[in-house]
């Protein structure tokens, strides 16, 4: 059996995000590492990145790592990421977003990323594919192909626009302090006022869209290798990527709604990010959802039920972590009217892995 185009795990990352992507090259894979979770969950990372095929030289390579945006949920374990030394990473291009006077770029870049990362490392490549300018959607067009080939995936960038990445920026300093103060509180917080799980009033439910600042900022992309596709939303706005999908569909003359292989729901699931406009555009085969739901209660009932009612049939749920707000999708009958199918972690640990063959 040929090898899967495109291979995604969700990483046990706790109420955070750590996804590995690798797909299939004619010698070796290309991988891809988006986010890091928080702090706490280095080691579990760390483990699964020992598993990485060494190159001639006895170095990992990791082709792009993605620190989507600075909540820490995302970026938590960005520093031991990029200084550790016992692992032998060598990062191609590492794709993050922070301020600095576009052109003025120098020799430190490198060191500059690892500082504001809190990291002590070697220069690290920053935004080569964007030749050191932002990952940014341009003000005239809501998307950025990038070019791919046989032998690497072809990436579409439909987040942050200029707009959302400037609203970051203003308030650069003190989501930056909030980020290297941060204390998890020690108590998880109760589900959200959600009882009843009749999934079609639940999936029409009028409910506010993210608005945080930093969730905006979020880099957001679709990755496509082989017939394969994945869109990998970390903590986007649908308003920003809402726009960019429908632009993207037109200019391939793809009809709408456009039924990929994988979503990584954004934002672990909320009701805020996955809404019913969203999956009248864009449908998938896999849903994944990355969290444990502590601290913040996700996934949202809501969410859930849109995608399953308004995703697609014969879709399958994909949930890293086996909790009580994601394993009563168990109860009998529930799913089995959409046709879809929940998928849990074999490992008490936590953790997902998806094969995608790809489409003709």
């Amino acid at each position: 059996m040929p090898r899967p185009a495109i291979t995604i795990e969700a990483l046990p990352a706790g109420y955070g995000d750590a996804l590995l992507v690798t797909c299939a090259r004619r010698r070796g894979v290309w991988t891809a590492l988006i986010d890091t979770g928080p702090d706490e969950c280095w080691p579990l990372l760390a483990a699964r990145l020992a598993g990485l095929p060494r190159n001639r030289r006895g170095e990992r390579v990791i082709d792009l790592a993605v620190i989507s945006h600075i909540d820490h949920d995302h970026i938590g374990g960005a520093a031991a990421l990029f200084s550790d030394t016992a692992l032998r990473l060598r990062f191609a291009d590492v794709w993050f977003n922070a301020p600095y006077q576009p052109g003025r770029r120098g020799v430190v870049e490198g060191e500059t990323l690892a500082g504001i990362l809190g990291a002590v490392a070697p220069k690290l490549p920053w935004n080569r594919a964007w030749s050191g300018q932002w990952a940014v959607t341009p003000a005239d067009t809501p998307y950025v192909e990038l070019p791919g080939d046989a032998d690497r995936p072809r990436i579409t960038l439909l987040s942050p626009s200029p707009a959302r990445l400037q609203s970051l920026f203003r308030r650069w300093t003190k989501e930056l302090a909030a980020l290297r103060s941060w204390q998890a509180p020690v108590i998880a917080a109760t589900p959200r006022g959600v009882t009843s799980l009749d999934l079609e009033t639940l999936a029409k439910k009028v409910t506010a869209v993210d608005r945080a600042v930093a969730n905006g900022s979020s880099i957001a992309f679709l990755l496509e290798h082989r017939g394969a596709s994945v869109l990998l939303l970390a903590d986007a706005h649908p308003t920003v990527v809402l726009p960019a999908l429908r632009a993207l569909a037109a200019a391939r003359g793809q009809p709408l709604p456009w039924r990929l292989d994988t979503i990584k729901l954004s934002h672990h699931g909320s009701r805020a990010n996955t809404t019913a406009d969203l999956l009248r555009v864009v449908q998938a085969d896999h849903y994944i959802v990355s969290t444990n739901g502590v601290i913040f209660g996700h996934p949202d009932d809501e969410a859930i039920a849109r995608a399953v009612v308004l995703g697609g049939r014969d879709a399958k749920l994909w949930f890293n972590y086996r909790t009580e707000r994601t394993a009563k999708w168990t109860k009998a009958g529930l799913l089995a009217g959409y046709g879809c199918e929940p998928v849990w972690p074999t490992e008490s640990a936590g953790g997902v892995a998806i094969d995608l063959r790809g489409r003709r």
